[in-house]
């Protein structure tokens, strides 16, 4: 009978692309075992289907402290009798999920907060103090699998391709662009928009076409960009993309810049050029990995909550974003 593993990681966006590579390597580590993936439903359409998860089981985020839905959980989870719980998340509402299994095998990774380690067992590898990637697939290297490189396995893109581009195309949008992603959770993580406005602006004025994309609650953020860059040049794209369309869009673009956010993620897995801005949170653990094309900006006296992200000047994006932009496309004039 198939090894039944139970993966959780239930939110958020980055935080699941970083989970991916550990998925990849369990996988071909064990080819004919049955996983499935424990995540909130505003997250489940990025995951990859079969072969890499055979059952996607919805955690509602809205219930989860209901006892009445405590006990479904509860029951379907142990009906499904997992061999193994694999913890990716390590807080509280993860350890739940993972007590609720029934399962007596439960692992998770080294870093349990809110009492997750009272429920399952921290793993800790070489990678402790490293790239939270590395950090999980200590996990996985700990259960035996061999090394298999830094993979993000993704749904076949095809069809969220073709509907993408249909959406650009209406837009006025046929040639390349830089995807501009101003938003992210935490406002101290946030270049400040007029600095957005500003950069939207000069590519603009370079010929360069740039979508804004990001959720449909960040819209006023667009629409404090075109006021400042009320261009045809500027495309608005915020909350119009599934998330396939955006793992699309990210891998479409020339070049894409943000702070520390779950679409740089995507843009990282899908190894395109970025142009990354950094200031309270350090790269060293949650910045671009595995790509080559990557350019991190740093913020003045970074790893702080108080870190300024203003003082990462246009000039220094922009020179960036054309530097890669000519590396892909037709120098500009």
């Amino acid at each position: 009978m198939a090894e039944k593993i139970l993966i959780i990681k239930m939110s958020s966006l980055g935080d699941i692309i970083h989970a991916m590579p550990s998925l990849y390597m369990l996988r071909k580590h064990k080819p004919d075992a049955h996983i499935t993936w424990a995540i909130h439903p505003a997250f489940a359409g990025i995951l990859p289907g079969k072969p890499w998860v055979d059952e996607v089981y919805l955690v509602d985020r809205k219930r989860i402290k209901q006892l009445s839905y405590l006990k479904q959980v509860r029951r379907d989870l142990k009906s499904r009798h997992f061999d193994l719980v694999i913890d990716l998340q390590m807080i509280a509402k993860s350890a739940l999920i993972s007590m609720l299994s029934g399962c007596s095998h439960r692992i998770g990774y080294w870093d349990a907060r809110e009492g997750s380690w009272l429920v399952n067992k921290p793993i800790s590898g070489p990678h402790k103090h490293g790239h939270i990637i590395e950090q999980l697939l200590d996990v996985m290297r700990f259960l035996g699998c061999p090394e298999t490189g830094i993979e993000f396995p993704f749904r076949d893109l095809t069809e969220p391709t073709q509907t993408l581009e249909k959406k650009l195309h209406d837009a006025g949008l046929h040639d390349p662009f830089v995807a501009l992603v101003p938003g992210t959770r935490g406002e101290n993580k946030k270049w400040p928009i007029a600095m957005w406005g500003e950069l939207a602006a000069r590519l603009a004025e370079r010929g360069i076409h740039s979508v804004i994309s990001g959720a449909p609650s960040e819209k006023s953020m667009e629409k404090e960009i075109l006021k400042r860059a009320d261009s045809p040049y500027v495309i608005p794209m915020m909350g119009k993309t599934s998330l396939l369309e955006l793992a699309a869009l990210e891998k479409a673009a020339s070049v894409h810049v943000s702070s520390d956010t779950g679409p740089l993620h995507i843009a990282n897995a899908m190894k395109t050029p970025i142009v990354a801005l950094f200031g309270p949170t350090m790269p060293q653990r949650s910045g671009p990995y595995g790509n080559p094309y990557s350019t991190v900006l740093m913020a003045e006296n970074p790893g702080h909550e108080d870190t300024d992200m203003s003082t990462i000047s246009v000039d220094q994006v922009l020179e960036e974003v054309v530097k890669k932009w000519e590396q892909k496309n037709k120098p500009l004039a």
